[in-house]
């Protein structure tokens, strides 16, 4: 099997497009599949070593060209939580490709449910994983369904696999992020309204077009990320280097196709750095109704102030102080390893709470108490 600079170029574009446009994701893994002979893949988003210290914050499985969710809800509830491969995944070497067979003893792959029925009827026994290292102890996985080639995987595909990784990792990170800013759709209305994270549009020469409030009000303190003439600059010169290079990457010559990218900016006030991601705004967004934007820059500040008073939500949820400052910080953008570090605690004492937490308010998600905690300090209802 060959494939021509003109495909990968195309799948390249689709991921990108995808990154910003979550419906177009199955379009981009039916196209890696057409090129490289498989019928799909597993694309998973999560932290923690195993499904008992972890958790999935994003996930996507394609087959046949079409995004199964039946499937994403049959594989976590029957399952996940005894796949003996997964805390061997979450060990594996940062962007090293392994046959999915070698996570499985030889015991397990004649008794593992997960092996023998869920890998089976997915057609993804001889199939080939990826871990992806992301910010904040992330990891990507991306499982590719058996190769359809006689003999097995060529060269060829190997390396397509290889080339696209970094696009496939960039995806996950950004549907993860537009999920946090309760970002659900692809236009510049609903990405500005995001009230948790800042928001810019570039112009295709790279100068600030417009900022929400939260944008702004980062920008205006200048502590990270300040606006220098119209342009994004930086307080740390190898920062201001590394955002030059992103925006490079997402801002390319006319005719060429823009790259997405992730950093992260220092700042004085702060031990917590800024979470900068850049994406490129492809000339098929109708949705962004210019074509004069290049790039949409997402910002997100995890020490920003609460906007919501603990011991509001602590009485009217019944809860502790303590789990009332836990599911505020929460709420405001802070993961569980940042509410750790900040009062001292082990993430596992942390997580202990947040079960408690769960068991009082009847939910088992995470994005579900998020959900009803900003609701009490009126922000509207957030869709599924």
């Amino acid at each position: 099997m060959t494939y021509s600079r003109d495909a990968y170029e195309r799948i390249r574009a689709l991921i990108q497009d995808a990154a910003l446009n979550d419906a177009r994701w199955p379009a981009a893994d039916r196209m890696i599949g057409e090129v490289n002979r498989t019928r799909g893949s597993a694309l998973g988003l999560g932290e923690g070593q195993s499904p008992a210290d972890g958790s999935i914050l994003l996930a996507r499985i394609c087959l046949d060209g079409e995004r199964r969710e039946d499937w994403e809800h049959r594989y976590f509830s029957n399952y996940f939580p005894d796949d003996e491969r997964i805390p061997r995944w979450a060990r594996l070497e940062n962007g090293r490709i392994t046959p999915a067979a070698d996570l499985y003893t030889d015991e397990e792959r004649k008794a593992s449910p997960a092996y023998n029925e869920a890998l089976a009827e997915m057609r993804a026994q001889n199939g080939l994983y990826l871990r992806m290292d992301g910010p904040d102890g992330l990891h990507v996985g991306w499982l590719i369904c058996d190769s359809s080639e006689r003999g097995g995987w060529s060269s060829d595909q190997v390396r397509l696999i290889q080339r696209l990784r970094p696009h496939v990792r960039q995806f996950a990170i950004m549907r993860h992020a537009l999920a946090e800013a309760e970002v659900t759709g692809p236009s510049t209305t609903e990405l500005l309204t995001s009230r948790r994270y800042g928001v810019i549009h570039l112009d295709r020469r790279g100068r600030i077009m417009e900022a929400n409030d939260r944008a702004a009000d980062i920008l205006r303190q200048g502590d990270g990320l300040a606006d220098f003439d119209a342009y994004l600059c930086t307080r740390m010169p190898a920062d201001n280097a590394e955002l030059s290079r992103l925006m490079a990457r997402a801002l390319p010559p006319f005719g060429e196709r823009g790259s997405a990218g992730s950093m992260r900016v220092a700042r004085s006030s702060s031990e917590t750095p800024l979470a900068v991601h850049i994406a490129p705004v492809g000339e098929e967004y109708p949705h962004f109704r210019t074509r004069r934007i290049g790039a949409v820059v997402l910002i997100a500040d995890p020490s920003g102030p609460a906007r919501i008073d603990p011991a509001r939500v602590a009485a009217i949820l019944d809860l502790t102080p303590t789990e009332g400052r836990l599911v505020v910080a929460l709420a405001t953008g802070r993961t569980l390893r940042d509410v750790a570090l900040a009062t001292g605690r082990t993430e596992e004492t942390v997580r202990w709470h947040l079960k408690q937490i769960f068991r009082k308010q009847g939910v088992s998600r995470q994005v579900d108490l998020v959900r009803r905690v900003l609701a009490l300090d009126g922000f509207a209802d957030l869709p599924d």
